[in-house]
């Protein structure tokens, strides 16, 4: 049965524990097959991931010096907050 806490990280961290580097992997792949996808909208895309989970991958691709993905995921996350906020 899939529980709703786990749409977020903190509920994935108390279900299952730390994200493992595989899987950390695996999303951020699948998030930019997903963002490079043509009429895709990157608002949609990080409200549908959500928004913990793109900051995580973030902090994952500073981690390992993945520059170019960690600009792409700061400029998703600072559009969809200044979308939101109004």
């Amino acid at each position: 049965m899939f529980d709703e806490n786990w749409k977020t990280v903190e509920g994935f961290k108390k279900t299952f524990g730390e994200p493992k580097r595989a899987m950390l992997v695996d999303l951020t792949q699948e998030f930019m097959e997903a963002y490079h996808r043509l009429g895709v909208d990157p608002i949609e895309l990080v409200d549908g991931f959500g928004v913990d989970w793109v900051q995580l991958l973030m902090g994952y691709n500073e981690d390992i010096e993945e520059y170019e993905l960690c600009a792409i995921f700061r400029d998703l996350i600072n559009d969809y907050k200044q979308l939101k906020q109004k």
